[in-house]
């Protein structure tokens, strides 16, 4: 528990209040000057962001869908440098139910942040793909909770309080009475709509029948929904267009917070679309202001430039002027844009709340050395790296007594694919956040080629972008085609939904095997993004004379469902079928991004 970041919070808390500065002021009381800042602030799986700040920190959250630990929490003091301090869903006895999440899509979605009272509050919802649209199984909606945002990895949010809205997007707002209400995103086929109802926040009780605010301006599934009161009234932001290339901010203004809502004349207030700009697929915002009284709107984005999505949704900064009596207006215009190289009033830069390697500042290096000692566990693990939804914690070891400063890792039954319905998949990775970067792993792994059982038990690195696409770089043993005895290869697979499983269809992407001596057990494995459309798969063995880094194949930097989550880069093993008898042991997990590259 960080105990120093803590007090240091509490002390420019009341600084903070000595000084005066009003929870939202009035229109913009600007910095010195305006500053440039690159977007997206926080890159990679980073999609759905909701921020707030309370006193001088700033807090995100972002949507997770099957990671594990899941609902990230970043924390800045300048909204330009941003840290990852834990994970509102840390603990699988939270939400034992992310286990039953098996779709691509399925998982959590869109998580909401606010402070109310000394509390921290995300609401969120559990999202079961594969039921109907219209199946009350389908929405699991959900309240964590928080009086210490700091405590390790997340240990300090609640379990969930669990509600019904047949929907998802849900956000809390309360009134200054202090009355709760949820706004959400009824889903409804033909007639979608935002709803909105009281709820008691500790019981999740509704507390009064759900009511329509507003059908946005007839884009495609109206969502997003956050409420904001100024002087004049309430407003109604939320998103529209669908996530992918119409994807927009629209905003409606009512005289009370249960409406009627009368949309903006000059909606929308933020989009990329009908646009050639480098980031498209903006939307999906949030508002919040500066400790000078700056507003700042947060959205998704997609680099969508080349059409390769190779990293999902990311979140992006706009500065956003609102003046009182008026709709707001982002980065100087309506409707406004965001870009990768923007300026605004930001913050004096402050140096991050933590500086050791195993907080990195978002697309900053990383290398991970796996503690060692008789109370060395998975506890240790840093909170960037997650697993696919809740694997079985005890194929997972941290530095097993032969092997010190190692993760081993028993690989189970099922594969990354884990279309068997035969268990879950072991893998362990963290976040792409550069579009250009380097990740490495020494792996020792030697099966007993003299036994039969252990025929496809594999090891290595993968990049996974989705359970039906990813690629798989490990040694595995195999029984040679000529010989038809077991031998050692090293093999890249890549998979893919519209594919079979040794090759995409996309004219590019190309696996390989090579075999591997005997003798040799230890290697040091490498992926690449060697630029915005390939990653370069390869491996260094070592003890071997003159060994140089060998290349087995390449794969092709795309997402093939519009980049809908984002892809992750780390370490697996399985048995292919059967539970694995041969332990894999990793070290040294280092992650170089290229900082900059668009």
């Amino acid at each position: 528990m960080h105990r120093i970041a803590r007090a240091t919070f509490a002390v420019l808390s009341l600084l903070t209040a000595l000084a005066g500065v009003p929870a939202v002021a009035a229109g913009r009381v600007a910095h010195s000057k305006s500053k440039s800042y690159h977007n997206p602030i926080i890159s990679g799986f980073a999609p759905d962001p909701s921020c707030i700040r309370v006193d001088a920190q700033y807090f995100c959250v972002t949507s997770s869908f099957s990671a594990f630990p899941g609902i990230p929490v970043y924390t800045s003091r300048d909204l330009v440098q941003w840290q990852q301090i834990g994970n509102v869903l840390s603990r699988p006895e939270q939400l034992p139910q992310l286990a039953l999440v098996n779709q691509t899509t399925g998982g959590i979605w869109a998580a909401t942040i606010r402070h109310h009272e000394g509390v921290f509050y995300v609401t969120t919802t559990l999202v079961f793909d594969g039921a109907p649209q219209l199946s009350p199984t389908r929405w699991d909606n959900l309240i964590f909770n928080t009086t210490d945002i700091w405590a390790n990895n997340g240990n300090g949010w609640s379990d969930p309080v669990h509600f019904t809205f047949q929907g998802y997007d849900t956000s809390l707002f309360w009134d200054d009475d202090g009355t709760a209400y949820v706004q959400g995103s009824h889903a409804w086929h033909v007639f979608p709509a935002i709803e909105q109802f009281k709820i008691d926040v500790r019981t999740g009780e509704n507390l009064s029948e759900p009511i329509i605010l507003w059908n946005g301006t007839g884009g495609l599934a109206p969502e997003a929904p956050h409420v904001f009161k100024r002087t004049d009234g309430y407003y109604l932001m939320i998103a529209e267009g669908g996530t992918g290339l119409g994807h927009m901010v629209t905003m409606a203004k009512s005289p009370n917070v249960t409406g009627p809502y009368t949309g903006y004349a000059n909606n929308p207030v933020l989009t990329n679309a009908n646009t050639s700009e480098y980031l498209q697929t903006v939307g999906h915002a949030d508002l919040f202001t500066d400790t000078a009284g700056n507003w700042w709107g947060v959205a998704l984005a997609t680099r969508n430039a080349t059409a390769n999505y190779p990293m999902g949704r990311e979140t992006v900064l706009v500065p956003v002027v609102w003046e009182e009596g008026q709709f707001p207006v982002f980065n100087g215009a309506t409707p406004g844009r965001a870009y990768v190289n923007m300026t605004g009033p930001l913050p004096a830069s402050q140096r991050p709340t933590f500086s050791d390697m195993k907080d990195p500042l978002v697309g900053r290096a990383q290398h991970v050395v796996f503690p060692s000692g008789p109370h060395a566990s998975l506890s240790d693990i840093p909170r960037q790296l997650v697993y696919y939804r809740l694997p079985d914690f005890s194929r997972f070891t941290v530095s097993p007594p032969s092997h010190p400063n190692t993760l081993r890792i028993m690989g189970s039954a099922e594969n990354i694919t884990g279309t068997g319905g035969i268990g879950t998949s072991t893998f362990i990775a963290r976040r792409q956040d550069a579009l250009e970067f380097t990740a490495e792993a020494t792996l020792e792994f030697a099966p007993k080629l003299s036994d039969p059982v252990v025929e496809d038990e594999e090891a290595g690195m993968t990049l996974f972008i989705q359970r039906t696409q990813h690629f798989d770089l490990g040694v595995v043993a195999l029984r040679d085609a000529t010989s038809g005895k077991l031998g050692k290869f090293i093999r890249l697979r890549t998979f893919s939904a519209n594919s079979s499983a040794d090759g995409m269809n996309d004219g590019y992407s190309q696996p390989g095997i090579v075999p591997l001596p005997s003798n040799v057990d230890k290697l040091r494995l490498r992926v690449q993004a060697v630029n915005a459309s390939t990653y370069a798969f390869s491996y260094l063995a070592s003890g071997v004379r003159s060994s140089k880094w060998t290349i087995v194949g390449y794969g092709a930097a795309r997402e093939v469902s519009g980049g809908f989550t984002g892809t992750l880069v780390g370490m697996f093993a399985t048995g292919n079928g059967h539970n694995s008898t041969t332990p894999a042991y990793f070290s040294d997990f280092t992650y170089e991004p290229v900082e900059n590259v668009y």
